[in-house]
């Protein structure tokens, strides 16, 4: 169990809803059937959300709390968890694999239960004493036989041996010389067998085809450049941090544009959610749209979860989810926020690679507009966030 259940002490304070029908009804939380009978009778999301440790679905855990969390330290607990992540890659980094390396070397194995076992030449040896044992009879006899019943004896040997021919092709002596022979040449294949010309031809066609899906793949994913994506990454972290520290118009703005550069990365959709989680998806327009229930949690949830199956690091996927559940019970409870970063004037992330950042830009003031018939612009308890 996760660090001997210290979180069993302690009580999630930092919570935007304080009951699961209220979670199901405001933010669209579905129930899975599989977990129904867990959640019966259970309506506080503290008491559920503790419940689902227990039963080690932290998984299951983990996306509850992306949905109950206060949307600015739900993000706050995203940007820990891929914090988390890179700490791990820096001490495992990932191995990368050029996609055409991929079966480049590609040889079809047989498996034994399909494997064809040829015999073993059978031993004549046996056979062939035995025929000199009866050759030798033979010639015992005719010395001592009487040459009337010899002769009878060959006449009838000699009609036996024609209708033996007429059946099988040849007479008795003919059949031992012939099984004699092929036990000498023992078992050979025949190396221009069609069965060769096949597999070769097969092997042609698999290297051709290989070839064309390299091509076509590498023709629709550009190759990866490591000094770009992590200038990117960074970009996305530091607009996260922004907005924590600030959730303004201004950093959500910041969010959007820098998560559409890169929304496909674990950086980029915890931008993407930061700005969903500021509850406008118009901001420093005239008019506020209001983000669709959900959408906020639910990229919180895909973020959690392309962390957790990030190849490389130092943890499998079920001890990520389970120590981004720590995390998330440390933030929520109230343990952990972003005071310490923001004092020291350098974010997690940054000083992973130990470099030297100056503090975040204080947050620009937002642009006063005049609010739009039915709606209220943004304000620090703006319930979106």
């Amino acid at each position: 169990m996760a660090d001997k259940l210290d979180w069993l002490d302690k009580h999630l304070i930092l919570l935007r809803y304080l009951t699961v029908s209220d979670v199901v009804e405001k933010e669209n939380y579905k129930i899975r059937p599989d977990l129904a009978e867990l959640f019966a009778g259970v309506n506080s999301v503290e008491e559920m959300t503790f419940n689902l440790a227990k039963a080690e679905k932290y998984k299951e855990a983990c996306e509850l709390l992306a949905y109950i969390a206060h949307r600015q330290v739900g993000v706050w607990w995203g940007y820990q968890c891929l914090v988390s992540l890179l700490e791990e890659l820096g001490a495992n980094p990932p191995e990368d694999r050029d996609i055409a390396d991929i079966a480049k070397d590609f040889k079809v194995e047989v498996p034994d239960f399909a494997k064809v076992k040829l015999p073993d030449p059978p031993d004549m040896s046996q056979l062939n004493a035995s025929l000199d044992q009866i050759k030798a009879l033979t010639k015992d006899m005719r010395e001592h036989a009487d040459p009337v019943v010899m002769k009878m004896v060959d006449d009838a040997v000699a009609v036996a041996f024609r209708e033996f021919k007429k059946v099988h092709g040849m007479d008795p002596i003919e059949l031992v010389k012939k099984v004699q022979e092929r036990a000498s040449l023992g078992t050979q294949i025949d190396p221009n067998s069609p069965i060769f010309k096949a597999r070769d031809e097969l092997r042609a066609q698999l290297q051709t085809l290989r070839k064309e899906t390299v091509d076509t793949i590498k023709s629709v994913i550009p190759p990866k450049v490591p000094e770009h994506e992590k200038k990117i990454r960074d970009n996305a972290l530091s607009a996260v941090y922004r907005w924590i520290v600030a959730p303004d118009e201004v950093n959500s703005k910041k969010c959007l544009d820098i998560g559409n550069e890169c929304p496909d990365t674990p950086a980029g959709l915890l931008a993407l959610s930061s700005f969903w989680a500021f509850g406008d998806l118009m901001p420093e327009g005239d008019q506020i749209v209001p983000t669709p229930p959900g959408l906020a949690p639910n990229g919180l949830c895909q973020v959690l979860l392309m962390c957790a199956l990030h190849k490389g690091g130092t943890r499998k996927l079920k001890e990520r989810y389970e120590h981004y559940f720590n995390l998330g019970v440390e933030i929520l409870s109230g343990k952990d926020n972003w005071e310490k970063s923001l004092a020291e004037g350098q974010p997690l992330h940054e000083t992973l690679s130990h470099a030297a950042s100056p503090p975040p830009p204080a947050a620009e003031k937002p642009v006063e507009r005049p609010p739009a018939s039915g709606y209220k612009r943004w304000k620090p308890e703006n319930p979106g966030i």
